[in-house]
């Protein structure tokens, strides 16, 4: 129930307007001065404040600027006769949410406030969503500054604490893990495990293991009892990654468990039981996938009860600065580096280029440039692998000639240390290999060089 705080210092018009917000069924605080309205929001949270403009000694738009400061999260409806409107517009721009027109009807005034208890609402829902951000990313911001994203955000507020199944669809790279974690950290089922696995990783068999467990000697290999992620997440949430690349068989079972929660082991007679919630993510067509006989109709409704689509990074340009700056941040603080500045140069690249990796293309590009800056400004020749098109006339040379692989690794691996300067620990982040690894093939070359 939300609690409302009416601050008039005209006692009729503060007494009617608190018992109609009771009969509206919601908790209701009244304050004669803006004076007593601040001794209250010291001790109680309000979510939304209803204030005249008008009043002596502090007037409504003093008392909205502390407010601000007091409680930024409580919503501010103005109540302004029709000499004070300019005044009243003025105070939006200090963060009251509307003001009303006196005299008004009690039926505007509701709207009003159902109005502006949904922008609170909304409000609460993203500031959720930066936590759930920040365990992700270690930082505080949720990157949705595009209508796109921000719609995926109001659709995730509304189907977290459902107990259907949710489909998320999404190119590769676009976080559609990330929705998935915002769906269960905003949901009932929070402080119980939320468990990913990636359908395309793994065997038929192993997969079936994974999810629904098996008891010893139910298969080669099988020697001791095994718990699956389906029990083992009971209570909690399941992500299917890559739902589409599921076996036949195992679509089957996860259809009967998606019917009535119950499974069996492999190897097993015993019937168990799992209260988990089923999110799947894809980055297939799987209507084109019921088209070609690789996944069943049946278990696509059963899935799709809610959608989440999210759209690729060149359909929301807007989030492009924003995420840039968000990665530069993270890396620089993992690296121990001062935050960096990037070029506009390469913003403008940035914001020309498609990203058919999307998030995590641009995440990467980032990670690369800082590693090879070593904390200087991001410039246009830190991204020459990526925007001077140098990339794909190498590939283009490589797929002409007949090298054996070891050159070209040897070739690429002595032209990425020449760019870190002999920096081998940067190098080796760069390869995505280990130091020590590292080392024992530049030993090698240095071996192949001596012969």
């Amino acid at each position: 129930m939300a609690k409302l705080l009416v601050v008039d210092d005209e006692k009729n018009l503060r007494r009617s307007v608190s018992i109609a917000l009771r009969e509206w069924d919601y908790k209701v605080d009244e304050a004669a001065s803006g004076e007593e309205a601040l001794a209250l929001i010291e001790n109680e949270m309000y979510d939304l404040m209803l204030t005249d403009l008008v009043m002596e000694p502090m007037d409504g738009l003093e008392l909205l600027k502390k407010v601000r400061t007091l409680s930024p999260n409580t919503e501010v409806l103005l109540m302004s006769a029709h000499g004070t409107v300019p005044k009243a517009v003025e105070a939006m721009k200090f963060g009251a949410g509307d003001f009303i027109i006196k005299p008004f009807g009690m039926d505007n005034l509701k709207y009003q406030i159902e109005r502006l208890l949904k922008q609170h609402d909304l409000k609460e829902t993203v500031r959720k969503l930066q936590r759930v951000v920040a365990d992700k990313y270690s930082v505080d911001d949720m990157v949705a500054v595009s209508p796109g994203m921000r719609e995926v955000m109001n659709q995730i507020a509304i189907i977290a604490d459902w107990k259907v199944p949710v489909l998320i669809q999404g190119e590769s790279g676009v976080g559609k893990e990330l929705v998935a974690m915002a769906i269960h950290h905003l949901s009932s089922r929070r402080e119980n495990p939320f468990v990913p696995i990636n359908c395309g990783a793994f065997s038929e068999t192993l997969l079936d293991s994974e999810l629904f467990g098996h008891c010893k000697g139910a298969f080669t290999g099988a020697v001791v009892h095994k718990t699956g992620l389906i029990e083992e997440s009971n209570g909690g949430t399941l992500l299917l990654d890559e739902i589409g690349e599921a076996p036949q068989a195992l679509q089957v079972r996860l259809l009967r468990f998606l019917d009535n929660g119950r499974f069996r082991r492999i190897g097993e007679v015993v019937e168990r039981e799992s209260d988990v919630r089923i999110l799947a993510a894809t980055n297939r067509d799987l209507k084109q996938r019921i088209k070609e006989g690789s996944f069943r109709e049946d278990l696509f409704y059963r899935i799709t009860v809610a959608v989440v689509k999210i759209p690729p990074l060149r359909e929301r340009p807007e989030d492009i600065p924003v995420l840039t700056k968000f990665f530069i941040k993270k890396y620089c603080k993992k690296m121990e580096l001062p935050e960096v500045r990037i070029h506009p140069a390469v913003m403008q690249e940035f914001l020309n280029y498609s990203w058919p990796g999307n998030v995590r293309e641009l995440e990467n590009t980032i990670e690369h440039a800082l590693i090879v800056s070593g904390g200087d400004m991001l410039k246009p020749e830190y991204f020459a692998f990526k925007f001077s098109g140098e990339e794909d006339v190498a590939d283009k040379e490589i797929l002409k000639s007949n090298i054996p692989l070891q050159r070209i690794e040897k070739k690429y691996i002595l032209s990425v240390l020449e760019r870190c300067k002999g920096n081998k620990k940067k190098t080796a982040e760069i390869l995505n290999i280990s130091r020590t690894t590292l080392i024992s093939k530049l030993k090698k070359y240095d071996e192949e060089s001596e012969q």
